[in-house]
């Protein structure tokens, strides 16, 4: 065996060495630092400055929920906490962008429950609901129909864009059938409630701007057919668009469905409605934040990003509006966002009005209706909040 051979063999038996331990460093290296980064992460989601609001999504963010032993055991604890945890993931903003751009390089015509839809129209998606929620509000309102037998009561659950205009979704997008489920459940509520369907009304003029292009709500244009057709349900005597001064507040709405997804569309327009009624006037006050004004709009949310805030300023736990009507009646409204456009149209037929939206009120439900003598109840919400809503029956309960 030459010394050239051995001195071969003797680099080769040193370089597999050398390799050995530079693999074996690297594979330390590697799990230290993949360590670090759990470390890391799970200091920043514990520590980390919590957020109540999402700019980006235009919504508010989960807050961590109280802990109890019966929340824990019916589930609402856990399901919170999960809830919680995702809306506080550090750095959400960046995550949430990093996703809409994969999918757009994709060419997925559709992204984080929004789908992007003909004519520049953003839809949001519509999934089979929860029965178990559903179950819970709908026994929750038929017993609170039956503890108030006297007082009238209606639901108008709003169909949704992607409902009415289905033909704006793409091709083979997989939506459930949402007025399938209206149908079904407007058959399980109590004889003294009446249901106030909308969907032909809101399908006759669906060549019309029923909704924005970039966000979830109705258009006023939307609440105001609506409003006719609970008029009618409710024997009223329906004012007329003629009755009122239609002036454009904005041009450059970018909704809250152009955030959730990163699709870009058209900027939306919103318009109010002014009664012509000069004797049509309002106080309303806002309770839990001890304001009052004259005025059923906020101008100062037109210089924010989410300008459908115009309407009453948002949403609140309980609205109390006082009006000029000599109805002498007063309606209290159960509600989600899509009442926040749609009230200024009652305030010629009740000499009150009181909206509450369980989803931030925790007072005695009871003591409101006795308090406050409440001749009416109107349910008014759309189809994709009340199909996921789990703050109602607890309200309405006194939970």
């Amino acid at each position: 065996m030459t010394e050239a051979y051995k001195m071969k063999n003797r680099n080769t038996s040193k370089n597999k060495k050398t390799k050995k331990k530079l693999g074996k460093k690297y594979c330390i290296s590697l799990c230290a630092l993949f360590i670090c980064y759990i470390v890391f992460f799970v200091a920043v989601n514990t520590l980390g400055e919590k957020k109540t609001f999402s700019e980006t999504e235009n919504r508010v963010l989960q807050s961590k929920p109280t802990f109890s032993v019966e929340k824990l055991f019916e589930g609402r604890y856990i399901s919170k906490y999960e809830k919680y945890k995702v809306d506080q993931f550090f750095n959400r903003d960046f995550w949430i962008d990093v996703k809409v751009k994969t999918d757009k390089l994709l060419l997925k015509k559709s992204s984080n429950g929004v789908y992007l839809g003909k004519d520049g129209y953003l839809l949001e998606d519509f999934e089979k609901p929860n029965e178990e929620n559903v179950s819970k509000n709908l026994n929750a309102i038929n017993d609170f129909s039956k503890k108030y037998k006297d007082v009238k009561q209606y639901m108008l659950i709003s169909p949704t864009a992607v409902s009415i205009l289905r033909d704006k979704l793409p091709l083979a997008a997989p939506v459930e059938d949402q007025q399938k489920y209206l149908d079904e459940y407007s058959k399980k509520i109590d004889s003294n409630i009446k249901f106030v369907d909308t969907y032909a009304t809101l399908l006759e003029h669906k060549s019309e701007n029923l909704y924005y292009k970039s966000d979830h709500h109705w258009t006023t244009l939307g609440a105001f057919y609506s409003y006719e057709k609970l008029a009618e349900d409710m024997e009223l005597s329906s004012k007329d668009s003629d009755d009122y001064d239609i002036e454009l507040v904005s041009n450059s709405f970018e909704g809250a469905l152009a955030s959730e997804s990163g699709y870009k569309t058209d900027l939306d327009k919103i318009k109010v409605y002014i009664p012509k009624d000069e004797n049509d006037q309002v106080v309303v006050n806002y309770e839990e934040e001890q304001k009052k004004t004259a005025t059923l709009y906020d101008s100062e949310k037109l210089e924010q990003k989410d300008k459908y805030q115009v309407f009453l300023g948002g949403n609140h736990p309980i609205v109390k509006i006082d009006t000029t009507s000599d109805s002498g009646k007063t309606l209290l409204i159960f509600k989600d966002s899509y009442a926040n456009c749609f009230v200024q149209f009652l305030t010629t037929h009740f000499s009150k009005i009181i909206l509450v939206d369980p989803r931030y009120y925790y007072e005695d439900i009871d003591e409101l209706m006795k308090n406050e003598g409440v001749d009416e109840v109107l349910y008014l919400y759309n189809a994709n909040t009340f199909f996921g809503d789990t703050s109602l029956a607890p309200v309405l309960n006194n939970e």
